[in-house]
């Protein structure tokens, strides 16, 4: 097991992917969101997912240094080919981007293609709270999801997310929601610690439900047909409108193919509507009137979307977190091949 603060997962992150040929600037970009996950508690895109990203870089999947490309510029709407590259620094650049033109504009969109998995959506939800706007993003995923009452992987988990400032910078408004029950990272990190999972989770081949993360077919839907539409509009927005690809046509990531999905990033800048203090001073009204409405019986405390999230960073931010055996020996495996480590090293070399 190996204890690691934010800082050190930080640092340890950054140096694997440089050992990749991965641009210090995009390092910095990757190693910002992965670590934001894993502190908040959403460990399925945290160090968990970065061996998957790792194997990728390694065999060509991802475009360590990618070429960007404007498709088509529109002034408040602009589309990017990603070239490949990661999907975290993909949003990253056209959050960038489409944020000056909201600022220009109040309302701007941009798309993206060539892209590939986006890691924790929470993190932009935070961006945007930051930066004083309500926005979502979107990005569909390869299929690992069946349509309402199928058994065929046509479906990404196609996450939506969405932030909104309040007076508390600690505490804005974020949902990062995958359109399925449960993303499919948490089935794989069921897999690798041969866990059992909670029932209500996943299917098998046949479309029956199963607890085995070994049998684990696909993922379900969230809310049965209302998540397999949302899942759908996901892939008409980051799929079909950014010209990236969609449902079968996405490789499955154990391939070790380029994903070639797409997202789509859409901001409103708050100052262009309403005075921002003015909002955040609503914003708090109704953080009020939810948070501290009269609960169920046995409920003892009301969350706000992102609160739970936002507790568990203030928390292991404090004291740092542990990562299992099996997660510490798969990184070193990595590090290894890689050339970040020599043979017999230790993770450990990497954080100091």
């Amino acid at each position: 097991m190996i204890h690691l603060s934010f800082e050190q997962e930080n640092t340890l992150i950054k140096n694997l992917l440089l050992a990749n040929d991965v641009p210090e600037k995009d390092a910095i970009s990757l190693a910002a969101v992965v670590t934001h996950s894993d502190f908040t508690g959403t460990y399925s895109h945290g160090l968990s997912r970065l061996c998957i990203y790792l194997r990728q870089y390694m065999a060509g999947a991802l475009v360590a240094q990618p070429e960007w490309k404007i498709v088509k510029d529109e002034g408040a709407a602009i589309s990017f080919d990603c070239g490949g590259g990661s999907g975290i620094v993909a949003v990253n650049t056209v959050y960038d981007e489409v944020l000056k033109r909201a600022r220009k504009y109040g309302v701007a969109a941009g798309t993206g293609r060539h892209s590939a998995n986006i890691g924790c959506g929470g993190y932009y939800g935070h961006r945007m709270a930051e930066d004083n706007v309500i926005g979502i993003v979107m990005s569909n995923t390869y299929p690992c999801q069946a349509p309402y009452l199928g058994a065929d992987r046509l479906i990404g988990t196609n996450p939506i997310i969405m932030g909104a400032p309040t007076s508390n910078p600690e505490r804005p408004i974020v949902i990062d929601i995958s359109t399925s029950g449960v993303a499919i990272g948490k089935v794989q990190a069921y897999r690798r610690e041969n866990k059992e999972m909670p029932e209500g989770w996943a299917n098998d081949y046949d479309g029956l439900p199963t607890t085995d993360p070994h049998k684990a077919y696909v993922v379900r839907p969230m809310g049965d047909h209302k998540g397999y539409g949302l899942a759908t509009f996901v892939d008409l927005f980051g799929g079909v409108l950014s010209g990236a690809k969609v449902s079968a046509e996405i490789p499955f990531v154990e391939n070790m193919e380029p994903e070639e999905t797409g997202f789509a990033v859409i901001l409103l800048d708050i100052a262009h509507f309403i005075d921002v203090d003015a909002f955040k001073a609503h914003a708090d009204l109704l953080v009020q009137l939810l948070k501290y409405s009269r609960p169920a019986k046995g409920v003892t405390e009301i969350f706000l979307p992102g609160e739970i999230e936002a507790r568990q960073m203030e928390k292991n931010k404090l004291t740092g977190m542990d990562f299992s055996d099996a997660l510490e020996a798969e990184l070193t495996e990595l590090a290894i091949k890689c050339g970040a480590l020599k043979e017999g090293g230790d993770l450990r070399e990497m954080i100091d």
